[in-house]
């Protein structure tokens, strides 16, 4: 198959830092040219991918339409949309979705799937006017959310990850825990922070802290951490984030303002690491988390994710078996299995105009 797998604008990949939607679609079409196909990537200037053509899309940016054709519209000045309709099937990864317009329009007889990377509530308002616009979620849970809102079937692709790549390091196992998110108040890394204070234990915090848009709650969060029990460290490369997966005791991934985690990827990769996982049970992470042998690793409210974390600080709270069972547990979400799923979805898309 000829398959284009179009990126965000914001980030050129690979990235070299740590990212969610790039990365992922960087990975697409990696491993679905390993598969066979020939693989175009849309993607920023300065992207690169083995095995793929790229297709730069201009600099770096929020401004998607651009990237497409000028005015978002076909006929637009540069932009890619021209090159659409000599492919197979499409994968949309782009938060604006714009290779719909051609599909409204009748001048793209390929399938174009959808993939939502967020809660399905905080992407559309309506979905286009077509009869099977091929929408892929990244759970169950955001599926059936999906679902309720729009009336609509879709298809489910769990993320994957490289699980050669997350893989425990031979590093001692240190006592505090680990915060890996953006700064952003539906990450919670505020809730962390008092949480691992409540429970007397140590906390490192990792994320992004410049396209969040939150200078308060970062300020927050700088002026509750003391540089010893609490330490901000701001953001990371993907090898340094499996250097820091290896040596915590534990990942902590709270959920603030009725975040509804469409799939939740540092999880998977803390566990693909061996490091167990305690969060609020929101959205998908029930069909992820790994359930420990002497703690709650998913919690209903901040009581009990003070005892979580107070449970695993303990002597026994977690176990080799854990560790080995979280990593068995993360290789359901792996980076072929991912590319498989989608080359399925393509296929299907193809033989019976989509669902």
């Amino acid at each position: 198959m000829k398959i284009a797998v179009i990126s965000a604008q914001v980030f050129a990949v690979p990235v070299s830092g740590y990212s969610g939607l790039e990365h992922l679609a960087w990975q697409q079409a990696k491993y679905l040219a390993l598969r066979g196909h020939q693989v175009i990537l849309f993607a920023p200037n300065g992207s690169s991918c083995p095995g793929c053509q790229v297709v730069h899309t201009g600099e770096p940016g929020w401004d998607e339409k651009v990237a497409y054709g000028g005015d978002g519209k076909p006929g637009g000045w540069g932009g890619y949309w021209s090159l659409l309709p000599q492919m197979d099937c499409i994968i949309s990864n782009d938060w604006q979705k714009n290779a719909y317009l051609l599909k409204m329009e009748g001048r793209l007889p390929a399938p174009v799937l959808g993939v939502c990377h967020a809660p399905v509530d905080t992407m559309f308002k309506e979905l286009p006017p077509l009869e099977k616009p091929c929408f892929v979620c990244i759970s169950e849970d955001q599926a059936n959310h999906f679902r309720g809102l729009f009336n609509k079937d879709c298809r489910v692709a769990y993320n994957g990850i490289d699980t050669t790549v997350y893989a425990p390091l031979a590093l001692p196992r240190s006592d505090r825990f680990l915060f890996l998110a953006r700064f952003s108040t539906i990450k919670g890394p505020d809730i962390a922070i008092q949480a691992c204070k409540d429970a007397g234990v140590g906390l490192d915090l990792i994320g992004d802290t410049t396209i969040t848009g939150e200078p308060e709650l970062l300020k927050r969060c700088l002026d509750m951490a003391d540089g010893k029990q609490i330490r901000v460290l701001g953001g990371m490369s993907r090898g340094e984030c499996v250097w820091w997966f290896s040596q915590a005791k534990a990942l902590l991934h709270p959920a603030g303002k009725g975040w509804r985690e469409p799939f939740g990827l540092s999880p998977v990769e803390s566990m693909s690491c061996g490091t167990p996982v305690i969060a609020y049970d929101a959205g998908a992470l029930r069909e992820t988390i790994y359930h420990c042998e002497n703690f709650k690793p998913l919690v209903k409210n901040y009581d009990e994710f003070v005892a979580a974390i107070k449970a695993a600080a303990g002597p026994n709270g977690i176990t080799e078996n854990d560790r080995q069972r979280c990593r068995v547990n993360a290789s359901r979400f792996s980076v072929e299995k991912m590319a498989a799923r989608y080359e399925e979805l393509c296929c299907e898309a193809i033989k019976t105009g989509g669902w």
